[in-house]
């Protein structure tokens, strides 16, 4: 399973986004970085295992 995290940045004023514990991303909003892992997530079990996952 991978490891997904959100995060304030007080630097950046917006939301980190981690997987697997690197940074992928930012996003202004808590909704908008969930919705940008979630996005990622499924591409990347797309890519490994094609379109068993829907």
């Amino acid at each position: 399973m991978m490891q997904r995290m959100i995060m304030y940045s007080r630097d950046t004023r917006d939301f980190a986004i981690y997987l697997d514990g690197a940074l992928v991303g930012y996003a202004p909003s808590y909704l908008e970085a969930e919705a940008v892992l979630d996005q990622l997530v499924m591409e990347l079990l797309r890519a490994r295992y094609g379109q068993w996952v829907a």
